[in-house]
């Protein structure tokens, strides 16, 4: 017997239901089954897709700026005074000053204006802190603070929501310049 008709042989044929057979899926020799999604498959699919857009909002609510806690929330020209208060660790008395000239107060924000911030814990262990108090129209708006330019924690009076306050690390750098020269 040659090889040919050892191969084309009955023996060597397809026989219903085996992997040959148009339609069916599966083993040889056994007929091929789809899987059905079940309902508790389903419900696992959705919990941990759930799972995943939860963190990925998380992470992505983390970062933030000051021109999105901030800036964006008043009008440069509506601020009617800004009121920084430096604490330094090592003295028990605080320096106010007020200010209300509005080229003195756009170089305050102007240079926060591109500051990027990640939520954090407010630091604990600083040099200098400022406190500073935003005005607009005539009554208080955001409080501020900043501890040697690293964190920063924001309040806005006029909110209720979670965004109203949050304390956050500075991820780039910022130039406390424009608060630091205004104290003698």
């Amino acid at each position: 017997m040659t090889e040919t008709e050892r191969l084309n042989g009955p023996e060597n044929m397809e026989q219903p239901g085996e992997q040959g057979e148009p339609g069916r899926r599966g083993k040889p020799g056994k007929p091929g089954k789809r899987k059905k999604l079940t309902l508790g498959r389903v419900f696992l699919i959705i919990f941990l897709l759930g799972i995943a857009v939860y963190h990925v909002g998380t992470i992505v609510q983390m970062f933030t700026s000051f021109e999105a806690r901030v800036s964006s929330r008043i009008s440069l020209e509506d601020i009617t005074s800004i009121e920084i208060t430096r604490s330094l660790p090592e003295t028990a008395d605080d320096v106010v000053v007020t200010v209300t000239d509005p080229a003195e107060i756009a170089g305050i924000m102007n240079a926060f204006a591109g500051v990027k911030l990640r939520s954090s814990y407010a630091s604990h262990d600083f040099t200098r802190s400022y406190w500073i108090h935003i005005d607009v129209n005539k009554y208080y708006r955001f409080s501020i603070r900043v501890d040697d330019a690293k964190y920063i924690s924001i309040g806005d009076s006029s909110r209720r929501d979670k965004y109203s306050s949050g304390s956050f690390k500075i991820i780039n750098d910022y130039d406390i310049g424009s608060i630091d020269r205004l104290f003698p």
